[in-house]
């Protein structure tokens, strides 16, 4: 298989090998009936046959095999299908055109502070969406974090994952990459989402300082500074560092469980804060973790999951607007449903004033629900600087039923709340 000996796995056209590693090999291939691109991870079969470690291996390929269609989220990398052929063990995921977060952990090579929370914001909130459905990684490192660019990010390899429901026997023992590993991790004891926090603050640190907190010449060592040593301090290691955020890497490095974050969303909650004081006042430019954050906020998307806001900030776009600015223009044909996010409007028709549109509601709607784009029946004006969310009928109209759902109760709900209102207003004429 390593050298392309065949063209086909399943019904999958291979295309050529994008990596190997110790256990396994990965592919580019396409899906001929989608035209999809998919990524192929591929067992050795020498693992399995291993005599000491063969039974570990094979289970924890069944782990990440079993994950197929289970986890959804825009943060981590989807699982489609998994099979075997010909004593072959193959899984099939979402290709992912880029790299790890391996290539930011060097001195010479550290992205901006902003970026590096941001990131990590996402994880967290990746991370968070896989503990909801029982799983803890186990194995969080920059290797297992892949990038397209930005602080566009997916989680990987949920091999070493313990499956809270699973009936498959689990790997228990001290899987995983020591240098990211927490203490009760290192000593086999029974784990929490507490240990993920950890490796996830040793990976925010790495980032940060281009350096782990702890190395050792053996893992003999590196074993024991973990489980008794404190971490060279990360002001230490760079300097400049926002105290926010040495804070957050303190309290995700405790070597008590009990002492770090109890749980991600507490540890998001911190990111968000420090996240916010690092971005500039004058950017114009709305970051991915103070989007998600505000629409948190909108009463809009108050019935919202936290997987299908994320699909929002995937689809729409965010602009800001001065006060007095026409945002949508009576008569002109328009396919687009708003959001207004801050500030507010006023509706207007033949100069006419027909009502006021506050933070959290949206407008232009009848585009979204007539299926269609249509003239617009009034005009929007801007009272003050506002900032509006725009999303096309044709983005909302392709995204997931779950969300499209979301929006269709949403929007008959404020339909149904505006003709009450003129029904009253009529009543008092």
């Amino acid at each position: 298989m390593d050298d392309l000996t065949r063209t086909t796995i399943g019904k999958f056209q291979i295309r050529k090998l994008l990596g190997k590693g110790a256990t396994a090999s990965v592919y580019l291939a396409q899906d001929p009936f989608s035209n999809q691109e998919v990524a192929i991870k591929i067992a050795h079969q020498n693992i399995f046959n291993d005599p000491t470690n063969g039974a570990r291996f094979k289970k924890m390929f069944i782990n990440e095999a079993s994950l197929a269609g289970k986890l959804r989220h825009p943060y981590i990398v989807s699982v489609f299908d998994a099979g075997t052929e010909k004593d072959m063990h193959y899984i099939v995921m979402e290709y992912i055109e880029g790299h790890t977060l391996k290539q930011y952990t060097k001195p010479e090579n550290l992205l901006p502070l902003d970026d590096v929370v941001e990131i990590i914001f996402k994880c967290c909130n990746a991370l968070e969406y896989a503990f909801v459905h029982g799983l803890i990684h186990r194995d969080i490192k920059p290797a297992n974090l892949l990038t397209s660019g930005g602080t566009d990010i997916k989680l990987t390899d949920f091999g070493t994952a313990l499956l809270a429901d699973s009936e498959l026997t689990q790997v228990v023992d001290a899987v995983g990459t020591p240098s990211y590993m927490s203490p009760e991790q290192i000593m086999g004891h029974e784990l929490s989402q507490q240990a993920d926090i950890y490796s996830l603050g040793v990976v925010m640190y790495q980032l940060l300082s281009g350096r782990l907190p702890f190395t050792a010449e053996n893992q003999y060592d590196l074993i024991q500074k973990i489980s008794n040593s404190p971490p060279t301090p990360l002001q230490e290691v760079r300097g400049g560092i926002p105290a926010g955020i040495l804070r957050i890497v303190e309290r995700c490095l405790c070597k008590r469980a009990e002492d770090r974050y109890s749980s991600w969303a507490d540890l998001a909650c911190d990111l968000a804060t420090v996240h916010e004081q690092l971005e500039p006042a004058t950017n114009t430019v709305v970051s991915d973790t103070r989007k998600f954050n505000i629409l948190k906020t909108l009463h809009f998307f108050n019935h919202f999951t936290d997987v299908e806001l994320w699909e929002v900030l995937r689809i729409s776009k965010w602009r800001r607007f001065q006060a007095n600015r026409t945002l949508i223009d009576e008569g002109k044909i328009g396919g687009s449903i708003f959001i207004l996010a801050s500030g507010n409007a006023r509706i207007m028709k033949n100069d006419a004033f027909l009502g006021l549109i506050e933070t959290g509601h949206c407008f232009g709607e009848m585009a979204y629900i007539h299926g269609r784009k249509k003239p617009r029946s009034a005009s929007v004006v801007s009272n003050l600087p506002v900032t509006v969310i725009k999303i096309r009928t044709e983005s909302l109209q392709q995204a997931s039923t779950q969300l499209q759902t979301k929006f269709d109760k949403v929007l008959m709900r404020t339909l149904a709340d505006r003709l009450e209102k003129t029904s009253v207003m009529a009543s008092a004429l």
